[in-house]
């Protein structure tokens, strides 16, 4: 229990960095959101039946609904929805064995 609440904290600190840092130094990347890319390496580096990346993908989406000018609440669901997929695709689909000497989060 202690050990799953110190690794969620320690995401939303980082995942705070990565947006401070894409809001701050990388605001003529419009094609492309850094973000995205984390929320992806986190839910496949998780277990498919873990929740922090469903997590991450909310918080971090609701991060970018705050900066932006489109409606609060649409990149969030975007973000949510991405990472349910992945998720989804990555536990019927995919089996990976190659990929054993990632750390798992």
């Amino acid at each position: 229990m202690i050990k799953e609440t110190l690794k969620t904290l320690f995401l939303i600190v980082v995942m705070y960095y990565f947006f401070i840092f894409e809001m701050s130094f990388l605001p003529f990347f419009t094609f492309f959101s850094f973000l995205i890319l984390f929320v992806v390496l986190i839910n496949i580096l998780e277990e498919p039946c873990g929740r922090i990346g469903l997590f991450s993908a909310f918080f971090l989406g609701l991060m970018m609904d705050i900066y932006s000018t489109h409606y609060i609440g649409l990149m969030a669901i975007g973000f949510l929805l991405l990472s349910f997929l992945l998720k989804l695709i990555l536990s019927r689909y995919v089996r990976v064995g190659s990929l054993g000497w990632l750390p798992k989060i």
